[in-house]
């Protein structure tokens, strides 16, 4: 019965299905076939899986992150990063990149931030005189900080089906998204430094203050968040709600970009991007029941311990895995398709269950920048007006940068760990 499950969620996916026909269209097969498997089960799975408190946070963010953008903040973003750093040898590609790591505290996906920071800095760079591949480049795995600093859609949904404290997943994406951004920084000096790329004028203290206070509630939004989770005054869950308040007010009201008129494209926008995550999510639930029914994951376990019982080497395979996994599905769909096969392993091997979260996550985020398939490069090779091509060959580089991150976090556990034990005392 494993081997009808496996072939036929292979082959709904070589016949181009979507995603969410593939992991419901199996589940429908494996029942017909056995027999013993009424279809209500299925249905009942199928809404069960959606009757998560939790789970309200993914259109929440989504939201938030959407009224955020249409607000208008990016572009006093770009410029108060810019006036920051871009004075620096390479310092418009430095301003990009600590752009993206803002943006991405404030929308959570990788897309979104390469797409918004994108538009502003990628023709910047080009008219400073940077080549257009490494501008684009960087901006693409510049981008991938998204799902990695906190809030996170990613986290919710592994938290949500491992059974794992978002909380703590949120505080273990802190450091490693920021080792990414300094990662890139150094990358992007050095490269800077030898094709001699402009520098901006120096910046008065008064330009810096002027354009940071113009920037502040942006910035201001990711520490709502994270502070009244970390001083419990509310949820993850209830923290997106205050997300939304928050953006709504501060577009409206502060920045003052944000119309009446905006709002029906901006409920849509963000109706159409948490319905197909929370289908996805829907019917990953049978898809889920019926691995652990089969016991998969302890399959796989005694597969795993025949060839290895050291956690190190088993890290290893997992990043193999989901790297390749990541080229042809995107990051929501493998998270629901390895979820739960994987985490059962991080108990069997030692692995801490938030720990295994971030490297399951980043390796997947890296697959939206891994040719010839990522969603994030279509997405910059528009901007920029290149070619795939050139864009493939010039990610290489920067992408190595992000390897080296994911090799980082793997084999140091600390780096995931530290901030939920020491705000959490635990998992």
């Amino acid at each position: 019965m494993i081997l009808v499950f496996a072939i036929s969620f292979v082959f709904l996916l070589l016949v181009a299905a979507p995603i969410v026909v593939a992991l419901g269209g199996c589940s429908l097969v494996y029942a017909l076939v056995s027999g013993n498997i009424p279809l209500t089960t299925l249905v009942q799975t199928t809404f069960g899986g959606l009757a998560s408190f939790p789970l309200l946070a993914v259109p929440l963010f989504i939201l938030a992150g959407n009224l955020m953008n249409a607000g208008g903040i990016t572009p006093d973003l770009v410029r108060f990063t810019r006036l920051l750093l871009g004075h620096v040898r390479g310092g418009l590609g430095l301003a990009t990149i600590l752009a993206c790591a803002v943006f991405a505290a404030i929308s959570g996906a990788a897309v979104a931030t390469a797409v918004a920071i994108g538009v502003v800095m990628i023709p910047a760079m080009k008219q400073a005189g940077y080549d257009d591949d490494i501008s684009a480049a960087l901006t693409c795995v510049a981008s991938c900080m998204g799902p990695i600093i906190p809030p996170s859609i990613p986290f919710i949904i592994y938290g949500v089906s491992a059974g794992v404290s978002i909380a703590a997943l949120f505080l273990g994406g802190v450091f490693p998204g920021l080792l990414l951004g300094l990662g890139l920084m150094v990358y992007m000096y050095v490269v800077a430094s030898r094709k001699s790329y402009p520098r901006d004028p120096r910046p008065t203290v008064k330009e810096i203050a002027r354009a940071g206070w113009r920037a502040f509630p942006a910035l201001f939004m990711p520490l709502v968040i994270m502070g009244g989770i970390l001083t419990g005054a509310f949820t993850p869950t209830e923290a997106a709600g205050v997300a939304v308040v928050y953006a709504t007010f501060v577009g409206s009201l502060v920045y003052r970009r944000l119309k009446l008129k905006d709002m029906p494209d901006v409920l849509l926008k963000s109706g159409l991007e948490s319905g197909m995550v929370m289908l996805l999510i829907a019917m990953s639930e049978p898809f889920a029941w019926i691995v652990a029914a089969d016991q998969i994951p302890q399959l796989l376990l005694e597969w795993m311990s025949g060839i290895t019982t050291s956690p190190y080497l088993i890290l290893l395979l997992v990043n193999i895995f989901l790297l390749i996994l990541g080229i042809p599905i995107e990051t929501a769909p493998a998270l629901v398709i390895v979820t739960p096969i994987l985490a059962p392993l991080a108990t069997a091997f030692g692995i801490d269950p938030v720990h295994l979260g971030i490297i399951i996550c980043l390796n997947l985020v890296l697959g939206l920048i891994t040719p010839p398939v990522g969603a994030v490069l279509f997405a910059v090779c528009g901007i920029a007006k290149i070619s795939m091509d050139s864009l493939a060959r010039a990610i290489w580089p920067p992408f190595l940068v992000a390897l080296a991150v994911l090799g980082l976090v793997t084999y140091i556990p600390w780096l995931s760990t530290f901030l939920p034990k020491l705000f959490m005392g635990s998992q």
